[in-house]
């Protein structure tokens, strides 16, 4: 018995150790998240070093313990991004008009403990609602604020046409600018979750944030302002991702799209990296010198109506790696970030998907390499390439084992071997220093023969190859 207790003991002391010293550092801590005036393309802190945002989406928490269980465990797995929104039930400060609770905002700052604690910047979502009817107050209602319940609006387009709206608006951000304002947990404020999703006409919504954007980031001088649109799944929305990306008061250029067998783009049912990567390339595709972030991915029932049933069988989390690694290797400032971390990545267990892409790119300087994406293809596997000054980071994907052979059709991956790429073309003639490939599905890094032609080890799905020169 004696034992046992030791044992427990020292198991626990291990645990808190190993936390311990996964501790983030006083400077990270202390820094906020900018976009890098070396490369505008990717963010870095306000101490100089780059930042890369690894983590998910932890919209709707249910309750203080749910914080700690989410923060806690991207913390043990590499992550140091969330993105919340603050109208769910945990966190709405308003739920009568004109009333704030400040049982809420006591709440807000706990998880801002917890993020400071574990390192995770967060990301708040100011708002959320689509309609303002009678009725209660529900995720995209905001019936407070309905004329029938004493508020001052007749609907969401009176909200976002008048006056009285804006002042509204501002009111609630500058309650959150008072006590937030200087918190360097906070990754940035994004003014609406997919707000094109508002039930107002598109003019409306445009000239809203044409005016919205710039003042909130008069409030918030230290931290990023962003806005964020719905799934990119139809060719309506091209246009008002196009307005919104491009205003230079949007600091930070977000794309929503998931994997939906029921929308109008076929990309939509791609594979995964396919699907993720082409997300990115629309952004790219504006000629923006500012960070793109897949902000919202994952994979749904048909029109949005439900997680999808290949979560179910999805116990390595390959949705999850392809979403994580895709967009950061076509060109964006990090990794995509899931929208079901509660459906899929801690139903699942698949935290240690964040891991692994940080340690993929563990040590690289975005900054310093100017990285520029191009694709090298070859048999059998895509391959995403980063070209940089002193490194080339490629992620080679095998175009078999995709989301619908491995997780619809239950066919298992298949190892790989004797494969082959060749990046001679892409090193413009440099010297290869050193040559590493790193298999993230077992998580282990091999040396390789210091050359560009490049032998993979065998491997099931994807591996990443770093060469230096």
């Amino acid at each position: 018995m004696k034992r046992l207790i030791l044992l427990t003991c020292l198991l626990a002391f291990v645990s808190v150790a190993e936390a311990w010293a996964k501790r983030p550092g006083r400077s990270f801590r202390r820094s906020f998240v900018q976009v890098s005036a070396r490369d505008p393309r990717y963010f870095c802190l306000s101490d100089g070093q780059p930042y890369i945002p690894v983590g998910c989406n932890i919209a709707a928490m249910g309750s203080v313990a749910d914080m700690e269980h989410y923060l806690g465990k991207m913390h043990r797995n590499g992550a140091n991004f969330g993105r919340v929104w603050l109208n769910t039930n945990l966190f709405e400060i308003e739920t009568r008009y004109g009333e704030v609770d400040t049982a809420k905002l006591v709440r807000i700052d706990r998880l801002l403990e917890l993020a400071d604690r574990y390192g995770i910047k967060i990301k708040f979502c100011i708002e959320s609602f689509r309609h303002i009817r009678p009725g209660v107050n529900k995720w995209d209602t905001k019936a407070s604020y309905h004329t029938s319940n004493g508020g001052p609006f007749a609907d969401a387009d009176d909200y976002i046409t008048s006056q009285r709206g804006e002042e509204e608006f501002l009111r609630r951000v500058c309650i959150f600018r008072e006590r937030y304002g200087d918190h360097p947990a906070v990754f940035g404020w994004e003014l609406w979750n997919e707000m094109n999703a508002v039930e107002t006409p598109e003019e409306h919504l445009r000239a809203w944030n044409v005016r919205m954007l710039p003042r909130v980031k008069e409030i918030f001088p230290k931290n990023l302002v962003m806005q964020s649109l719905g799934s990119l799944d139809r060719e309506s929305s091209f246009p008002i991702y196009e307005f919104i990306n491009r205003l230079p008061s949007n600091e930070v250029a977000q794309v929503h799209r998931y994997i939906d067998e029921g929308a109008e783009l076929a990309v939509c049912g791609a594979p995964v990296d396919s699907m993720a990567s082409d997300a990115i390339a629309v952004l790219r595709g504006y000629g923006l010198r500012k960070p793109m972030l897949l902000a919202e991915s994952g994979a749904v029932k048909p029109v949005h109506t439900g997680p999808h049933p290949i979560y179910k069988v999805d116990t390595m989390g390959s949705v999850l790696h392809d979403v994580l690694f895709a967009p950061f290797f076509s060109g964006a400032a990090g990794p995509g970030h899931l929208w079901h971390w509660d459906h899929h990545i801690d139903k699942q267990h698949t935290w240690f998907q964040m891991g692994r892409f940080a340690r993929a790119v563990e040590g690289v300087d975005p900054l310093r390499e100017g990285f520029e994406p191009v694709r090298r293809d070859t048999a059998g596997l895509r391959v995403y390439v980063l070209r940089g000054e002193h490194t080339l980071l490629a992620w080679c994907r095998d175009t078999v084992s995709t989301w619908r052979h491995e997780l619809s059709e239950r066919i298992p991956a298949q190892r790989l071997s004797g494969l082959q790429v060749d990046f001679t073309p892409l090193l413009g003639g440099r010297r290869v220093k050193k040559v590493r490939i790193y298999d993230p599905w077992r998580d282990e890094w091999v040396r390789a023969s210091r050359r560009a032609d490049v032998s993979l080890p065998d491997f099931t799905r994807s591996v990443v190859v770093r060469i230096e020169y």
